[in-house]
């Protein structure tokens, strides 16, 4: 019941990125991060991101909403097989929490026609089983 629920919630916060992929600037990776919290239920937050995919590491900064390139988390760890694992680092709030290990995948969809001059997405869906964080990038030409 509890896998099924995170997979609903992961694909309507996907859905929830879908229509602003293509009024924001989609050259690049956009990321939300949607956590559970005690005192009003989920906490919601969303910006730009940087993504680095390389030699079975996987790392990404995920920028606050509007700031330029001031990181709000960063993420480290490996892929393999489209899997992914990483670490979590929270910065500029005041909290004691040092983060949380994130597992999920990476998935690449072509289209078949170009809509909008875009080919098709790029999403990577990670949770640590009380929270989601969801980056997506268009495909161009």
């Amino acid at each position: 019941m509890h896998r099924i629920f995170i997979r609903i919630f992961c694909l309507s916060c996907l859905l929830y990125l879908c229509p602003a992929m293509f009024a924001a600037d989609s050259s690049g990776w956009h990321w939300i991060k949607v956590g559970n919290n005690f005192d009003h239920a989920w906490d919601v937050c969303q910006g730009d991101a940087e993504v680095i995919i390389k030699d079975g590491q996987f790392s990404a900064k995920l920028f606050w909403k509007d700031s330029g390139k001031d990181v709000q988390i960063s993420l480290k760890g490996s892929i393999s097989n489209g899997r992914i694992t990483a670490q979590e680092t929270v910065y500029g709030t005041e909290t004691d929490f040092s983060g949380s290990k994130f597992t999920g995948r990476l998935s690449i969809r072509k289209w078949k026609e170009v809509e909008c001059g875009a080919t098709g997405i790029e999403t990577i869906t990670l949770t640590d089983g009380l929270g989601m964080i969801g980056l997506t990038k268009t495909l161009k030409k």
